[in-house]
């Protein structure tokens, strides 16, 4: 842009050169293309961060299923009774049920890991439709999850910290009260016996 002198007190013209109207117009363009990459940059940015903050399952790897195992034992060698819904951690005491301790000694288990429970709080048929992935019997490892019930029932209405397999019995960690057994104990069936109902491993959050 350029303005021509006044003279003879005439009001002030003025035109735009060949030259300026390419850099207006050069200008102009240069402001669409920075908006429209802003923009993109703005949708890549959002569905970046949605997607990072999708939750990723995983299986728990072996460690985590064997330090809860190791939990349930010092559940174990602790005071304990049976409580239906009882979550109670180690101390005096103990209160739990059978998911109550499948789910604390893995809280336990994950402390300063990038894992952590699909949800804080699950019972176990809760955890055997939503948050294990089944396996075979001869796939188990310590700390994997046993899920029981009623011998002429399909229901899901137990769940139990696999140890081992010996001399044809299954050994496990449960929280229970039957007969004689109030709490947590280690307890064995045959490998034949109709209350196995399935077996899995837990499935977990990890951080992306």
């Amino acid at each position: 842009m350029f303005h021509a002198a006044s003279t003879g007190g005439m009001k002030q013209t003025s035109q735009t050169s060949p030259i300026g109207y390419r850099q207006n117009h050069k200008n102009k363009m240069i402001r669409k293309i920075l908006l429209i990459s802003v923009i993109a940059f703005s949708f890549i940015s959002c569905k970046y961060q949605s997607d990072s903050e999708e939750e990723i399952l995983v299986d728990a790897p072996a460690q985590i299923a064997e330090r809860a195992y190791n939990f349930a034992l010092l559940y174990r060698d602790s005071p304990t009774e049976y409580f239906y819904g009882g979550q109670d951690p180690v101390r005096r005491l103990i209160k739990i049920d059978c998911s109550g301790l499948v789910i604390m000694c893995y809280k336990y288990a994950m402390v300063d890991t990038q894992y952590s429970l699909i949800e804080p709080d699950m019972t176990a048929s809760y955890m055997h439709n939503n948050a294990t992935r089944k396996i075979l019997m001869d796939q188990l490892r310590k700390g994997d999850l046993i899920f029981m019930g009623e011998p002429d029932s399909k229901t899901i209405s137990h769940i139990a910290l696999f140890e081992k397999i010996e001399n044809g019995e299954i050994y496990f960690i449960d929280s229970t009260q039957k007969n004689s057994i109030n709490g947590v104990t280690t307890r064995h069936y045959s490998t034949n016996d109709e209350r196995f109902k399935s077996f899995g491993i837990m499935k977990l959050k990890i951080q992306p």
